[in-house]
């Protein structure tokens, strides 16, 4: 198979394949699921570019095959690029993560030192990278939404919050603080909106119910990016030096709503500062926030890394790498 260009992706859905296959098209690379027993010897062409998540490929994070198959695919190749999505787990010494990180980082460091180009998604994860190699070509650039974006940001807002994103995702919202969610929206007159694929059946599918959540299921892409246009708020559980990599997050940022980040700590991480581009939990919707002032200056900030700058971005490294 000869192919100007192709993004080779793990098996399966997620947030690796929505970018890979948003950016595939306008770069002419089209989507190549990898497995360890894929044939790539008849592959060749302009340059491979790699989304590489470790889990995403094999279920421990550690797919020790991925190493030798892109370095055989560099003498097929023109040129290789990887885009680290993520870089290798943490975690306390009980978990199964502590004790398979130094292999997972062992992986993405030979990966790293067999690619052109790279970009990654986070600062920490940059500096990381550029600590273990030579500087080659790269980018780090913020994920972007891969529901849409917003041009015209001055839409109509109802008093909303949005919880949006995969099903245990949400319930991490839901379960903060012993549901938090529930009751700083009654006190601040928001009705709940929950979006993405529909909740097991338990105690948390019934609290729901009980509490008037409105419970849309799983959209479109269309339709996700027409409720948050009409939203206020936005709530995720994640750690800040780890939200630039959330898709959830850029959606928030993409449309313009205010987004409710919750976490233990909240340090300054890839240009984003508390109470500026997002407001620190629940707390904040009772003290006196302007959340069309939030929502704008998170649309400010996503901007320089909408879809349109991935694109660029890859587009140019690869060909400074093919000159």
């Amino acid at each position: 198979m000869n192919a100007s260009s192709l993004s080779l992706i793990p098996p399966g859905t997620g947030g690796v394949r929505d970018y890979a296959s948003v950016v595939g098209h306008p770069l002419h690379a089209p989507l190549m699921e990898l497995k360890h027993d894929t044939d790539t010897a008849s592959l060749s062409g302009d340059f491979v570019l790699l989304h590489f998540s470790g889990y995403g490929f094999e279920k421990r994070g550690i797919p020790l095959w991925l190493v030798r198959r892109i370095r055989s695919l560099r003498a097929q190749f023109k040129a290789v690029g990887v885009v680290f999505h993520e870089l290798f787990a943490t975690g306390p010494p009980w978990g199964s993560a502590f004790w398979l990180s130094g292999i997972q980082r062992r992986i993405a460091r030979e990966l790293l030192l067999q690619s052109d180009f790279w970009l990654t998604n986070r600062e920490d994860a940059a500096r990381w990278l550029l600590a273990q190699s030579k500087a080659v070509p790269h980018r780090v650039l913020p994920v972007f939404s891969n529901v849409g974006e917003l041009d015209a940001i001055d839409t109509e807002r109802q008093r909303r919050l949005v919880v949006f994103g995969s099903a245990g995702i949400r319930a991490q919202v839901y379960e903060w603080s012993d549901g938090e969610i529930f009751r700083s929206a009654k006190r601040n007159g928001l009705e709940i909106h929950d979006i993405g694929p529909t909740m097991p059946e338990g105690p948390l599918a019934q609290c729901l119910d009980s509490e008037g959540v409105v419970v849309h299921g799983k959209l479109p892409a269309q339709a996700v990016s027409a409720a948050l246009s009409g939203a206020d708020y936005g709530a995720l559980a994640y750690p800040p030096d780890y939200v630039s990599k959330s898709g959830i997050f850029a959606a928030y940022c993409a449309h313009a709503v205010c987004p409710i980040l919750l976490s233990k700590d909240y340090g300054e991480h890839d240009g984003l500062t508390a109470n500026v581009h997002y407001v620190r939990g629940f707390s904040a919707l009772d003290a006196t926030i302007d959340a069309r002032s939030v929502g704008g200056e998170a649309h400010k900030w996503y901007k320089p890394h909408s879809v349109e700058a991935h694109v660029a971005a890859l587009r140019m490294l690869s060909s400074e790498v093919r000159r």
